[in-house]
């Protein structure tokens, strides 16, 4: 498990010092007014005095968080009826799409979305009847919004507003499928079939374009792998969980490289799970067992980590989900504490960039 100052390699503290211009603590504290302006009670990563990276933002439990307005109208308010309150149970993963809004796995739930900016939250299933059992894996481009589902084995593609529009199942091939991704650009869908230890490239017609690994602990080689991410730079990256590593491909889907190991020191993991990018390059690989997110450059660098155990702001219970929006948004599923917690990504210098996806290692 994971302490609050935990033991870094030589190399490590080396890049962290380049990026905060001296050894950071990396547990969050409180931010004073020499470092963020009218942001004194803000809760941020590297702790103070090194420049903050990552501040915490909000959390999101019910309809109130987001300032939802009330759908009773007057006169049922007077009569004392009571109003159904939208509210997370278990959130298991998430996404968000370029407006804004956050789409929210919901054990036993489906599907949840939330709109701050439209002050609204809503339940897929009573749009279109379809509630999912276990939504481990979410994507969302500007049309759509792609589920799995590990209990029923399917892969389902929502509009925004929560109607079934297609899928695919068990016929197809799909074994507790899990995370999936997509690159609208690239009219590409990344599904992690996790029962079959592979991952399978579409486009968004859901047309199988390729097929990748088998189970195993060589390069290339998947051992219940679970999240996946697209890369800004071409490729993308699998949290390969039974191997305790993450792998990286090129975008013809061959193996580049692959970054950790079994521990508990920083940089290893124990049950990493959720895996996005940051604007500026960096992965982000959610542990459930270290209740926190790490940040590593594309080379495997580790550069520092977000969390530990509680249910304060900035702590997780079992996290599993995570994404990150074109603003530098970060969203994590905090599965046992009933909520998503939003951080936000303060850009780095163009100086201190982590590595470009196609640098060699």
């Amino acid at each position: 498990m994971f302490k609050c100052r935990p033991t870094l390699t030589a190399a490590a503290l080396a890049v962290l010092a380049s990026l905060a211009g001296a050894t950071p603590a990396l547990c969050g504290q409180k931010a004073g007014k020499a470092q963020t302006q009218g942001a004194d009670e803000s809760l941020v990563w590297p702790a103070p005095p090194a420049p903050a990276r990552i501040k915490w933002v909000a959390e999101y439990r019910n309809e109130f968080d987001v300032k939802a307005k009330k759908r009773r109208s007057f006169l049922d308010r007077l009569a004392g009826k009571n109003e159904d309150v939208i509210r997370l149970r278990r959130p298991i993963s998430v996404a968000v799409d370029e407006k804004g809004t956050i789409f929210v796995g919901d054990f036993g739930q489906g599907i949840v979305a939330l709109d701050p900016n439209g002050r609204r939250m809503w339940r897929f299933s009573s749009v279109s009847g379809t509630a999912l059992s276990t939504p481990v894996g979410l994507a969302a481009d500007s049309k759509f919004v792609y589920a799995t589902d590990t209990t029923t084995n399917t892969l389902t593609v929502f509009d925004k507003e929560g109607h079934r529009l297609t899928g695919l199942g068990p016929a197809d091939g799909l074994k507790r499928p899990v995370g999936v991704a997509v690159d609208e650009a690239h009219d590409l869908v990344l599904l992690v079939n996790g029962g079959d230890h592979t991952v399978l490239l579409y486009n968004r017609a859901l047309k199988l374009q390729k097929k990748i690994g088998a189970r195993g602990s060589l390069p290339g080689q998947f051992n219940f792998p679970t999240y996946a991410t697209f890369l800004s730079g071409g490729g993308f990256a699998v949290t390969d969980t039974g191997n305790f590593r993450v792998q990286i491909f090129d975008a013809n889907g061959k193996y580049v490289r692959a970054f950790g190991k079994a521990g508990d020191q920083s940089g290893n993991f124990s049950r990493p799970k959720g895996i996005a990018q940051d604007p500026d390059g960096s992965l982000y690989v959610v542990d459930a067992v270290f209740s926190n997110f790490q940040i590593f450059r594309l080379d495997g660098q580790l550069l520092t980590f977000v969390g530990r155990g509680g249910a304060s702001k900035g702590m997780f219970q079992i996290p599993s989900g995570l994404a990150i929006g074109k603003d530098g948004a970060i969203y994590v599923a905090d599965e046992m504490n009933g909520r998503i917690q939003r951080f936000q990504y303060l850009s780095l210098p163009a100086t201190q960039a982590p590595a470009a996806a196609g640098a060699a290692h």
